[in-house]
């Protein structure tokens, strides 16, 4: 059978196949191009033609790459450029020093049904794998030079850069990597409009196997943003094998919240990474315009740590054999205030699991405590101290706790399991009556300990959500932090109020944000102790097994209430 091929030609990167029209050949033949050598073992091919192709012949069966022995590598074809060109990627990077053919038959056609006169074959050869660091060049790129972001203290961004990627390079030389910079110093000769081209040009010429651009981000929007996160191109399979391998050491490092690895679009920061030929990752090591963040950013056991965690995550990355992976601790427990508590006759209090903790570089943390007893039977009004341990520290911390004398709760209706018999609409009003009794805030706090797997600290979530189900609300048995909670709510058209005067009996209340952005508690209003000063309130929580009181502002053990939802 002959196929006749009429003004339709095939491009494989700058190699042009041009056959002339109307050449008659066998379809049992093929045209070879000239092979190509040090090929990367993630690199996608792209494959134009010189007419908009038709979809259905546009597949892995008809554009394929097989091996030495003829095997099919799995492989992903897409197609751009208005349907003229095809992207040929590989699913998993191609083995090391070994010889590929990239395929496209002669059952490939245009739109218009024009088909190629006979196969296109490239052979291929990737580069041989790197045995030891000082084969592999790092290009570190110290970003936002440019830049004017500053921290509230006048620090700026690019500084930060600089001083984490000289730390970096100098763990990198010392484990033998070689190393060059896009700069090193506040001297460079690029123009800001000039900047990219120029490093990208500094890792050509440098024959960089990898460009780790570092950063520094903002939301000024939002001071509570927080955490790191690792963008990435996908035109080289390689960057997000990178940027994975990089985020998950920064998170193991530093213990900030993990906002993932990201596709980059083309503005801002992220134009470099499509300027650079190898495989490239922006890091943002933390948010500048968190004031918490800002103080670890501008630490130096901060960004030794985030250095270090690149370097591994580039030893990961690359398939060396690494010993240093331990990190040095970002800060150490100095100090925890004492934990005030005001409690009843008669009452069963259990001394608090956790407290907040001053750490050494003036940020606060939320740290567990070990008590010698830490259930506290109340029989005599009076005031005890107990004092406890910040775990894993020799940091003490003390519970002064106020009993006054024993009072009697209003509405002692118990109810122990989800009922109809309560006629009220307003679900604030069902969530006070159902709490009052000490015996359902028992029974609500054992179900949130068995939904937390048995665990007795950080349960609030777990408890306040019980509580609504028993009242016949649906919140999903899966909601367990104050993020899920919120979302929960708002998404069900909960009300959001900030002015402590309105709250009402049963409405539910969420404290100050915490490193995440979130909430650091949330619990339900029962009343005010005195209706004329809004300070201390009697509340339900997983902090007792009774209604208490608890400050509304922030003290050593309590952070201050910062909004309630209602509906």
């Amino acid at each position: 059978m002959k196929k006749i091929f009429k003004a339709f030609i095939i491009m494989i990167l700058a190699f042009v196949v041009c056959i002339p029209m109307q050449t008659i050949v066998q379809a049992s033949t093929f045209t070879s191009m000239s092979s190509k050598k040090d090929v990367e073992v993630s690199k996608p091919w792209t494959v134009s033609f010189n007419k908009a192709l038709s979809l259905p012949t546009v597949n892995t069966t008809n554009i394929k790459v097989v091996d030495e022995n003829n095997n099919n590598i799995d492989i992903t074809v897409v197609l751009t450029n208005n349907n003229k060109t095809v992207v040929a990627q590989p699913v998993k990077n191609y083995e090391s020093g070994k010889t590929y053919t990239l395929i496209v038959t002669d059952n490939v056609k245009s739109s218009d049904g024009k088909v190629l006169p006979s196969e296109v074959r490239m052979d291929f050869t990737t580069k041989s794998s790197l045995t030891k660091p000082s084969e592999f060049t790092v290009c570190i790129d110290p970003a936002q030079y440019y830049s004017t972001i500053t921290s509230k203290s006048g620090v700026k961004a690019k500084d930060i850069n600089l001083s984490t990627a000289l730390k970096l390079g100098t763990i990198l030389k010392s484990r033998g990597f070689n190393v060059v910079y896009t700069r090193n110093s506040d001297a460079v000769s690029w123009t800001q409009s000039g900047e990219d081209d120029a490093k990208a040009l500094i890792a050509k010429n440098a024959n960089a196997d990898v460009f780790l651009s570092i950063n520094t981000n903002s939301y000024t929007p939002d001071s509570t943003a927080n955490g790191i996160e690792t963008y990435y191109t996908t035109d080289k399979s390689a960057n997000k094998l990178l940027a994975s391998s990089l985020q998950a050491e920064l998170i193991t490092a530093t213990k900030a919240k993990d906002r993932g690895i990201q596709v980059a679009d083309s503005t801002s920061n992220f134009a470099i990474l499509n300027k650079t030929s190898c495989p490239a990752i922006v890091a943002d090591l933390g948010f500048i315009t968190n004031p918490s963040e800002e103080i670890l950013l501008e630490s130096q056991q901060y960004q030794n740590n985030a250095a270090k965690a690149i370097a591994n995550g580039l030893m990961s990355y690359a398939g060396f054999a690494n010993n240093d992976t331990t990190y040095d601790n970002t800060s150490t427990a100095t100090s925890a205030a004492d934990i005030l508590v005001n409690v009843n006759a008669g009452d069963k209090y259990i001394l608090p699991a956790t407290t907040n903790v001053t750490m050494s570089n003036n940020t606060k943390r939320t740290l567990g405590v070990t008590w010698p007893n830490n259930v506290f039977n109340i029989i005599d009004a009076g005031t005890y101290n107990y004092y406890g341990t910040i775990n894993g520290t020799s940091v003490k911390v003390k519970a002064i706790i106020n009993v006054g004398a024993a009072i009697t709760p209003t509405a002692p209706i118990i109810i122990t399991t989800p009922t109809t018999e309560l006629q009220s609409t307003v679900i604030g009003e069902k969530l006070f009556i159902y709490l009052t009794p000490s015996a359902n805030v028992v029974s609500t706090l054992k179900a949130a300990v068995k939904l937390h797997d048995g665990v007795t600290i950080n349960n609030c979530v777990y408890f306040s959500s019980e509580a609504m189900r028993r009242i016949s609300v649906p919140v999903p048995i899966g909601v367990c932090n104050t993020h899920q909670y919120l979302n929960y709510l708002n998404s069900n058209k909960w009300s959001k109020t900030k002015d402590i005067k309105e709250l009402a009996p049963g409405s539910l209340c969420f404290t100050t944000n915490d490193c995440t952005g979130y909430p650091t508690h949330t619990f339900v209003f029962m009343g005010w102790v005195n209706d004329a000063d809004y300070t201390i309130a009697y509340v339900a929580d997983n902090q007792g097994q009774a209604v208490h009181t608890r400050s509304m502002l922030a003290t050593g053990d309590t952070d201050a209430f910062a909004f309630f939802m209602s509906k």
